[in-house]
């Protein structure tokens, strides 16, 4: 995982567990950095993180702030930092319903950018907040790019297997959300009735180097997903 990754995590975690609960403003810059022993660069970019996670804000000349959350655990939309990453203070879990190797076809090499035929992994799984099921999963990886993907793994973070055994590092995605009505199967999986509106999001992830490594479309159950993005005046 990146450095400033590991610094925005550990930022994070002192912040949820009280660390500045009497202050709104952190220490300045020049202290972060002694603090987390840092260059410029990479505290900059783990403020970036949480800023862009609606946890901090900048107020230029004056210092970054912390902001304090007004619906709590909801889905950040312009985040990539995976499923765990967003509710790490809930008990989560995953039921792999399958997982196989398959060969792309038209359809799954054009989502990809890849060959027809390129070996890839679906995985399909329900993911559980608090034992209740949240979202379904339909999700491709290129092999060629994640050579081993097991169901050991697709249980806890894909993601997280990927950037810390992998050493490959995620870079960006193209998000789409739609709305759908649930599939009898889906519904099943989500405890909902069959034709029950559903959020669904499609997207497309790369490496920081350009290369879609995985596709996914997630469907997710209406009664506790909520989702979040922040919005910039630029």
């Amino acid at each position: 995982m990146r450095k400033y990754r590991l610094v925005a995590d550990q930022l994070l975690e002192e912040i949820t567990h009280g660390k500045y609960k009497n202050e709104l403003r952190l220490p300045t810059e020049e202290e972060l950095i002694v603090a987390y022993n840092v260059s410029k660069n990479t505290l900059r970019n783990a403020v970036d993180v949480l800023v862009d996670k609606s946890i901090l804000y900048r107020v230029q000349g004056s210092g970054i702030y912390i902001r304090k959350p007004i619906y709590p655990d909801t889905i950040t939309i312009n985040s990539i930092k995976g499923f765990k990453e967003e509710f790490k203070n809930k008990k989560i879990h995953s039921k792999v319903i399958k997982l196989e190797q398959v060969e792309a076809d038209a359809e799954i090499s054009l989502k990809l950018q890849c060959e027809i035929g390129t070996p890839v992994y679906f995985v399909n799984r329900i993911r559980y907040v608090e034992n209740e099921p949240f979202s379904i999963e339909y999700s491709y990886f290129n092999k060629n790019i994640i050579p081993y993907l097991g169901k050991e793994i697709a249980e806890k973070s894909i993601y997280n297997y990927i950037e810390n055994d992998l050493n490959l590092s995620i870079g960006f995605a193209d998000k789409y959300i739609s709305v759908e009505k649930l599939s009898k199967i889906d519904s099943n999986h989500l405890q909902l009735n069959e034709s029950d509106p559903s959020m669904v999001t499609e997207e497309t992830v790369f490496l920081s180097n350009g290369k879609v490594f995985n596709h996914s479309k997630v469907i997710h159950n209406y009664k506790y997903a909520k989702f979040f993005a922040l919005a910039k005046n630029r």
